[in-house]
């Protein structure tokens, strides 16, 4: 009856740790993406830059160069989120792994349990098995004794 509970209990915490790993996965999936997007806007503000230092070079009205210079710091304002966007989404990612390495544990620590109990009852069943066979030897060696 034992042996079914943690059969039971350890399927749930299986389950769970189904669920944290996957949680986990889908949080290193939304890192990648949010340093994908980092790193676009980093070639994005480069390439604008270069531009403006192309069209600086061949003459640029002070108007042009404002709104240049405008739309780069538009640009830096967007990385700055972005970069605090990533910066939140390690943090997510280092709290789920470690969320799921607990469950990883504790499921781990019930399967040992279950191994244990199962060895135990072995144990337990050889001792019988044991104490039988020496009975039946001794109610042998008994009842040839009283024969002679």
């Amino acid at each position: 009856m034992a042996n079914n509970k943690l059969d039971l209990l350890l399927k749930l915490e299986k389950d769970k740790e189904d669920n944290l790993r996957a949680n986990f996965v889908q949080a290193q999936q939304h890192l990648t993406t949010n340093q994908q997007r980092l790193s676009g806007l980093n070639d994005f503000r480069m390439e604008y830059s270069m531009q403006l230092h192309n069209k600086a070079k061949v003459g640029l009205t002070s108007g042009g160069f404002n709104q240049y210079h405008n739309f780069i710091n538009k640009i830096e304002q967007a990385i700055d989120q972005q970069a605090k966007t990533v910066n939140t989404a390690k943090q997510v990612v280092e709290q789920r792994r470690k969320l799921w390495l607990a469950q990883q544990a504790k499921t781990k620590a019930i399967e040992k349990l279950i191994e244990k109990q199962a060895l135990a009852q072995q144990q337990k069943l050889a001792k019988a098995e044991q104490r039988m066979l020496d009975e039946f030897a001794t109610n042998q060696f008994v009842r040839r004794a009283r024969s002679w």
